[in-house]
């Protein structure tokens, strides 16, 4: 495979990843809103912390199996 085909593979891997979690956290927000209508920000402190686990983690364990 061509290295811009691999690339761009990549790339489109990375964007449907990045969506389906932004949908998560949208839907999680829209279902909570439209049951209670009360917003709950506890949404976004949990997307933030599992973010930052998920950075530690790339950090700590770096090009290994653990590391992606």
């Amino acid at each position: 495979m061509p290295p811009l085909l691999s690339n761009l593979l990549i790339q489109l891997v990375n964007g449907l990843a990045d969506a389906c979690a932004l949908f998560l956290v949208a839907s999680g927000l829209s279902l909570i809103f439209g049951v209670t209508r009360i917003i709950n920000f506890a949404h976004g402190s949990l997307y933030m912390l599992g973010v930052y686990v998920a950075y530690t983690l790339t950090s700590r364990f770096g090009a290994s199996v653990a590391g992606f």
